[in-house]
């Protein structure tokens, strides 16, 4: 009795430092003074779970915005997401790269342009630094060269942008990009989603080849499972059962397809079809309630736009 109970405390002891060893080779912290938002958790969770025909709509914020006259905010920026905040978006899009230290830093472009007075500027894929060169204290430094109200925003961290949606019970849609160094990205990410307490609030968007995403979603479950995956489809790819029963193999939870390319193919009885996989369609470079009520009457049940006229009060209305 007194052997096989010592056997069992000695497993348990095992059991205890392999996972605080794997914990520490993560470097994921164990526990966050962080703020909660169960009703947010919540909500996100019954996004994916109600009945399809419900429409639940997730407008996206986008990219680059104008908030109604009073100045152009440059995307992936903190400001950004807090002019979001405001604005009452629900979800906060950003772009992930890695800086040559080894942070996620958000930028829709592998690099940054300069003008005369070396602030960041349109980008030019001829004449840019590539920001995986970069170390973080550099990059932090830079400014973009539109100023918001009198002010210069400089770049930002994915930490920043987690901390804003934990504040705040935003959801992330993080998007992966072509990168050199995807498996440090997915491994800094996994550390981030759970020092912000994000991990049941964020969507992983592969804007990748079929390939590059599976493998890259490979390595990202490795290090946190149980994320919502997005696919979004680049180019004219039409919606086909197909695409659907591959999409739900790579156990994919949504479908994002670009509307000018893709609408026409979209059909109510198709997006019935991805809901009894578990899978919803979504359509990006949406710009219009009038385009939003026709994509929605096709099955479409969220969007990823930069609208302001469509935020989530505004569809609401509509569909009344």
């Amino acid at each position: 009795m007194h052997k096989c109970l010592s056997t069992i405390i000695a497993l348990c002891i095992g059991l205890i430092f392999t996972i605080n060893a794997q914990d520490a080779a993560m470097n994921i912290p164990k526990t966050q003074s962080v703020t909660t938002h169960p009703e947010a958790d919540a909500a996100f969770k019954r996004f994916f779970t109600i009945p399809f025909e419900r429409k639940a709509m997730d407008v996206l914020y986008s990219v680059v915005s104008n908030f109604h006259g009073k100045g152009r905010v440059w995307g992936n920026t903190e400001m950004h997401f807090r002019k979001g905040v405001e604005e009452g978006f629900d979800a906060f899009k950003a772009d992930m790269r890695l800086s040559s230290d080894g942070e996620i830093v958000l930028c829709h472009d592998e690099g940054f342009t300069y003008d005369d007075n070396g602030r960041i500027t349109r980008f030019d894929k001829n004449n840019y630094e590539a920001i995986h060169d970069m170390p973080l204290e550099k990059i932090l430094k830079l400014e973009y060269n539109i100023p918001f109200q009198g002010q210069y925003l400089h770049p930002c961290t994915l930490d920043a942008m987690l901390a804003v949606c934990a504040e705040h019970g935003k959801t992330a849609y993080l998007t992966f990009r072509p990168e050199a160094w995807r498996e440090d990205i997915a491994k800094r990410l996994a550390e981030l989603l759970v020092k912000h307490n994000m991990q049941h609030r964020t969507i992983i968007n592969m804007f990748l080849g079929e390939n590059v995403a599976r493998t890259t979603k490979q390595v990202v479950t490795k290090y946190i499972p149980g994320l919502v995956f997005c696919h979004t489809q680049r180019g004219n790819v039409p919606l086909t059962k197909e695409l659907i029963d591959a999409s739900a193999t790579e156990g994919y939870q949504i479908i994002c397809l670009y509307y000018k390319d893709q609408i026409d193919t979209i059909t109510p009885e198709l997006c019935q079809y991805a809901a009894d996989k578990g899978i919803r369609i979504w359509c990006w470079a949406v710009g219009s309630k009038e385009t939003a009520a026709a994509s929605i009457a096709k099955g479409v049940s969220g969007f990823q736009m930069g609208s302001r006229d469509l935020n989530q009060a505004a569809i609401d209305e509509m569909l009344k």
